[in-house]
């Protein structure tokens, strides 16, 4: 054995051998059924001869040479189709295709560039589309303000959002110039469903032109933490019923009793103030004589989402009224009776207790005082707290109660306070509570108050004295100019 392989004429037959089997091979390959890669794609089709193929790719990615650190490129197609014609051994040699747009030498503003691609020259390419209109702008960025969007379908029936805090409050946006020039607003879009209580996650935030259309552009940070408080609004008003329809003939409403006189209406904080009354409630009487209760649908003012409760039971007393003769002749019965019957000397239990009624509604006075002091309790050393509403720290109460009292009562006699007690950083409508001297019923002109909390920030360098000096200036025009507005406080 060792002969042979040392013997060259031995060596040289096997070499002929190797390249003659070669050839075999690449010659059953190009005439024989074997297929190309691309065939197997979906992506991809072909049309053979016997010694050529055409294999077309599509989607093939496009890649743009540029400085992605200076520049933002619009207008170039995320992928494009690209048409191969060989032979199909070269077709199948053809593993990583490559499409790409060479931008490097570019300046900014518009261009038709050429697209390449890296295959080799034994091929006929085909790019569609070869070339591309592109437009390179100088890369800008500049600070938006963050809003949250939350829609009043992702809020449950009954509910409403409170005012939503979000960290940080503001994001950089980095684009082409007139994409950020096109920003009209920039959100984080919360994704919540029936919301029934405090909502707390990472949003992610969207740019939006004029038209509500997305923008590709940078944002940092892409996500942000939003916390909306949700909350029931709601408010009790007294309900106020009429007759509607024509009574029998001879029929006459004396009253209407509705067994429930207040009702609970829900809705935003400002619907809710204009709100005082559901009045004008319908009551047919049509077709009631003596005393009969109905149930009557509470109707639902203009803004309210919700009324509670939604229908109400109506007692509707009536009398029966007499003819002219009848009328008489009972005249004429009382005259009689009068003249032969002494007058009673006492009167019915029934009337006492109505006299009782007058009496007191004689004796009680209701008044309304203006500048009471609205307070904020429940404050946390690590807060600062700051009434937004009512502006000026005082709201108005009704008070009723015995007129000697009432006539004396003066806002300093009233206390009004919110409890900001477990609030942390954010802006919150809080229910007002008020009280006063015993026996007196105090009602305030607005039942809630927006009170902002923000975290206190590291003690700041005494200022020089100079500025110590115009601050204690500026503070004491304030408080000048506070004192001019509403003199009722000063005095």
């Amino acid at each position: 054995m060792d002969k042979l392989m040392n013997n060259h004429w031995f060596m040289k037959i096997i070499a002929l051998l190797l390249a003659f089997m070669l050839y075999l091979s690449v010659t059953l390959e190009e005439t024989g059924s074997s297929s190309s890669p691309f065939n197997s794609s979906s992506r991809s089709g072909s049309t053979s001869t016997s010694n050529e193929e055409t294999q077309t790719i599509q989607d093939v990615p496009v890649t743009a040479y540029f400085d992605d650190d200076k520049y933002i490129v619009s207008g170039l197609p995320e992928t494009v189709d690209i048409t191969l014609k060989g032979s199909k051994s070269n077709i199948k040699l053809q593993r990583d295709v490559k499409v790409y747009a060479n931008l490097e030498n570019l300046k900014p503003g518009n261009h038709q560039v050429k697209l390449h691609h890296n295959i080799d020259d034994g091929l006929s390419v085909e790019i569609d589309p070869k070339t591309v209109q592109v437009t390179i702008e100088g890369k800008v960025s500049k600070k938006f303000p963050l809003e949250v969007s939350l829609a009043s379908d992702q809020i449950k029936s009954g509910y409403v959002a409170g005012t939503p805090s979000v960290s940080p409050k503001s994001v950089v946006v980095t684009g082409g110039k007139s994409q950020i020039e096109s920003i009209s607003s920039v959100k984080a879009l919360v994704e919540e469903d029936d919301a029934d209580s405090t909502i707390k996650q990472q949003a992610k935030v969207v740019a939006f032109d004029r038209n509500l259309n997305k923008l590709n552009v940078d944002i940092n940070p892409e996500f942000v933490q939003v916390n909306i408080p949700i909350k029931r609004e709601s408010k009790s008003v007294p309900l106020k019923f009429e007759a509607s329809g024509t009574p029998s003939e001879g029929v006459e409403v004396t009253s209407i009793e509705p067994q429930t006189k207040e009702a609970v209406i829900y809705g935003d904080e400002d619907v809710l103030k204009s709100v005082s009354e559901i009045s004008e409630i319908p009551v047919d009487v049509s077709d009631i004589r003596g005393t009969e209760t109905v149930e009557v649908n509470v109707p639902l003012p203009e803004g309210i989402k919700r009324v509670s409760p939604e229908s109400v039971k109506v007692k509707v007393n009536t009398s029966e009224g007499s003819t002219k003769e009848e009328e008489v002749k009972e005249d004429e019965k009382e005259t009689v009776e009068k003249e032969t019957t002494k007058p009673e000397e006492t009167t019915t239990e029934e009337e006492e207790k109505e006299q009782e009624k007058e009496d007191e509604e004689e004796t009680n006075s209701t008044r309304t005082i203006s500048g009471v002091s609205l307070s904020i309790g429940g404050q946390s050393d690590s807060f600062l707290y700051q009434m937004l509403t009512p502006s000026n720290g005082t709201i108005s109460i009704s008070a009723t109660g015995p007129k000697d009292t009432i006539q004396s009562l003066s806002a300093g006699d009233i206390s009004a306070s919110v409890s900001a007690s477990g609030y942390e950083a954010g802006t919150y409508t809080l229910p007002i509570s008020v009280s006063g001297p015993s026996g007196v019923q105090i009602t305030p002109n607005t039942s809630t108050a927006k009170v902002e909390i923000t975290a206190k920030e590291q003690e700041e360098e005494e200022p020089p004295p100079e500025e110590e000096e115009e601050q204690q200036g500026e503070q004491t025009t304030n408080y000048e100019q506070q004192q001019e507005q509403n003199p009722a406080n000063s005095e």
